[in-house]
Protein backbone atom coordinates (compact mmCIF):
# COMPACT_ATOMS: atom_id res chain seq x y z
CA UNK A 1 0.00 0.00 0.00
CA UNK A 2 1.30 3.55 -0.51
CA UNK A 3 0.09 7.28 0.02
CA UNK A 4 -0.79 9.32 -3.37
CA UNK A 5 -1.76 12.98 -3.94
CA UNK A 6 -4.80 12.61 -4.92
CA UNK A 7 -3.96 15.25 -8.08
CA UNK A 8 -1.42 13.00 -9.68
CA UNK A 9 -3.60 9.74 -9.14
CA UNK A 10 -3.65 7.66 -12.49
CA UNK A 11 -6.74 6.27 -13.90
CA UNK A 12 -5.67 3.11 -13.18
CA UNK A 13 -4.45 3.98 -9.46
CA UNK A 14 -8.14 5.66 -8.82
CA UNK A 15 -9.70 1.93 -9.32
CA UNK A 16 -7.85 0.70 -6.48
CA UNK A 17 -7.97 3.46 -4.23
CA UNK A 18 -9.11 2.76 -0.82
CA UNK A 19 -12.18 4.55 0.73
CA UNK A 20 -11.14 7.74 3.37
CA UNK A 21 -12.45 4.97 6.27
CA UNK A 22 -10.50 2.41 5.75
CA UNK A 23 -7.31 4.67 4.89
CA UNK A 24 -8.08 6.48 7.67
CA UNK A 25 -7.85 3.34 10.12
CA UNK A 26 -4.96 1.69 8.23
CA UNK A 27 -3.01 4.84 8.10
CA UNK A 28 -3.54 5.92 11.90
CA UNK A 29 -2.62 1.75 12.40
CA UNK A 30 0.68 2.67 10.97
CA UNK A 31 1.45 5.82 12.26
CA UNK A 32 1.38 3.98 16.23
CA UNK A 33 2.96 1.56 15.22
CA UNK A 34 5.87 3.52 13.90
CA UNK A 35 6.00 1.79 10.29
CA UNK A 36 6.70 2.71 7.12
CA UNK A 37 4.48 3.24 4.50
CA UNK A 38 5.56 4.67 0.87
CA UNK A 39 4.52 7.75 0.09
CA UNK A 40 4.17 9.46 3.82
CA UNK A 41 7.66 10.93 3.62
CA UNK A 42 6.66 12.95 0.66
CA UNK A 43 2.83 13.97 2.29
CA UNK A 44 4.89 15.31 5.64
CA UNK A 45 7.23 16.93 3.61
CA UNK A 46 4.21 19.42 2.27
CA UNK A 47 3.15 19.66 5.96
CA UNK A 48 4.10 23.29 7.90
CA UNK A 49 3.83 21.21 11.38
CA UNK A 50 4.90 17.75 10.73
CA UNK A 51 2.11 15.81 13.04
CA UNK A 52 0.60 12.37 12.33
CA UNK A 53 -2.87 14.30 13.12
CA UNK A 54 -1.87 16.69 10.01
CA UNK A 55 -1.42 13.52 7.89
CA UNK A 56 -4.87 12.01 9.07
CA UNK A 57 -5.95 15.23 7.98
CA UNK A 58 -4.21 15.39 4.79
CA UNK A 59 -6.26 12.02 4.17
CA UNK A 60 -9.51 12.80 5.53
CA UNK A 61 -9.73 15.88 3.07
CA UNK A 62 -9.17 13.39 0.09
CA UNK A 63 -6.07 15.67 -0.84
CA UNK A 64 -3.80 12.22 -0.33
CA UNK A 65 -4.92 8.52 -1.00
CA UNK A 66 -4.35 5.52 0.20
CA UNK A 67 -3.76 3.06 -2.85
CA UNK A 68 -4.41 -0.70 -2.27
CA UNK A 69 -1.50 -2.95 -3.37
CA UNK A 70 -3.37 -4.78 -6.28
CA UNK A 71 -2.84 -1.26 -8.30
CA UNK A 72 1.02 -2.27 -8.51
CA UNK A 73 0.39 -5.91 -9.21
CA UNK A 74 -1.21 -5.30 -12.68
CA UNK A 75 -3.16 -6.97 -15.32
CA UNK A 76 -2.65 -10.52 -14.71
CA UNK A 77 -6.00 -12.55 -16.52
CA UNK A 78 -4.09 -12.97 -19.74
CA UNK A 79 -0.67 -14.06 -18.65
CA UNK A 80 -2.74 -16.51 -16.35
CA UNK A 81 -4.79 -17.57 -18.94
CA UNK A 82 -1.22 -18.50 -21.24
CA UNK A 83 0.12 -19.83 -18.16
CA UNK A 84 -2.71 -22.23 -17.47
CA UNK A 85 -2.55 -22.99 -21.38
CA UNK A 86 0.87 -23.77 -21.31
CA UNK A 87 0.88 -26.19 -18.07
CA UNK A 88 -1.77 -28.06 -19.74
CA UNK A 89 0.17 -28.56 -22.89
CA UNK A 90 2.57 -29.84 -20.85
CA UNK A 91 0.52 -32.35 -18.94
CA UNK A 92 -0.94 -33.67 -22.27
CA UNK A 93 2.50 -33.70 -24.02
CA UNK A 94 5.31 -34.31 -21.55
CA UNK A 95 8.75 -33.66 -22.12
CA UNK A 96 10.34 -37.00 -23.11
CA UNK A 97 12.38 -37.97 -20.08
CA UNK A 98 15.74 -39.31 -20.11
CA UNK A 99 15.94 -43.45 -19.75
CA UNK A 100 17.65 -44.53 -16.57
CA UNK A 101 19.20 -48.50 -16.30
CA UNK A 102 18.98 -50.47 -13.03
CA UNK A 103 22.48 -52.43 -12.63
CA UNK A 104 22.97 -54.41 -9.71
CA UNK A 105 26.25 -55.73 -8.39
CA UNK A 106 25.86 -58.21 -5.35
CA UNK A 107 29.00 -57.68 -2.77
CA UNK A 108 29.76 -61.35 -1.15
CA UNK A 109 32.76 -62.09 0.87
CA UNK A 110 35.71 -63.58 -1.42
CA UNK A 111 36.32 -66.18 1.60
CA UNK A 112 33.02 -67.51 2.61
CA UNK A 113 31.05 -66.35 -0.22
CA UNK A 114 28.22 -64.67 2.20
CA UNK A 115 26.49 -61.31 1.00
CA UNK A 116 27.92 -57.96 2.81
CA UNK A 117 24.94 -56.07 4.36
CA UNK A 118 25.59 -52.15 4.84
CA UNK A 119 28.78 -52.20 3.11
CA UNK A 120 30.40 -48.92 2.44
CA UNK A 121 31.80 -48.59 -1.42
CA UNK A 122 32.17 -45.74 -3.71
CA UNK A 123 30.74 -45.57 -7.11
CA UNK A 124 32.70 -44.10 -9.84
CA UNK A 125 30.02 -43.04 -12.89
CA UNK A 126 31.84 -41.90 -15.75
CA UNK A 127 34.57 -40.21 -13.61
CA UNK A 128 32.57 -38.80 -10.91
CA UNK A 129 32.87 -40.59 -7.03
CA UNK A 130 29.52 -40.88 -5.08
CA UNK A 131 29.89 -42.76 -1.54
CA UNK A 132 27.07 -45.32 -0.99
CA UNK A 133 25.81 -48.36 1.13
CA UNK A 134 24.87 -52.05 -0.32
CA UNK A 135 21.49 -53.14 1.10
CA UNK A 136 20.76 -55.33 3.76
CA UNK A 137 21.27 -58.28 0.96
CA UNK A 138 24.68 -56.89 0.31
CA UNK A 139 23.24 -55.35 -3.09
CA UNK A 140 24.26 -52.21 -4.96
CA UNK A 141 21.85 -50.81 -6.46
CA UNK A 142 23.33 -47.98 -9.37
CA UNK A 143 20.98 -45.87 -11.33
CA UNK A 144 22.86 -44.38 -14.30
CA UNK A 145 21.61 -43.39 -17.76
CA UNK A 146 22.30 -45.60 -20.79
CA UNK A 147 25.05 -42.92 -22.07
CA UNK A 148 27.55 -44.17 -19.05
CA UNK A 149 30.65 -45.27 -20.75
CA UNK A 150 32.53 -45.99 -17.49
CA UNK A 151 31.70 -47.75 -13.86
CA UNK A 152 33.66 -48.67 -11.43
CA UNK A 153 33.22 -49.60 -7.63
CA UNK A 154 35.77 -49.61 -4.82
CA UNK A 155 34.65 -51.31 -1.47
CA UNK A 156 36.38 -50.25 1.78
CA UNK A 157 37.58 -53.18 4.48
CA UNK A 158 36.78 -56.24 2.73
Amino acid sequence: MRLVRELSLTDHERQHVCCVEEALAHVSSLLSMRQPLEGLDQLRAGLMINLDSEVLAQIKQGEWCLIKAEADYGYWQGAEAVFHQAVLDLMNNPPEQPTRTARIFRLVDSVTGQPLPAQAYIAMIDGIPSQRRTDAQGIAHLFTDDQVRQLSLRIFNV
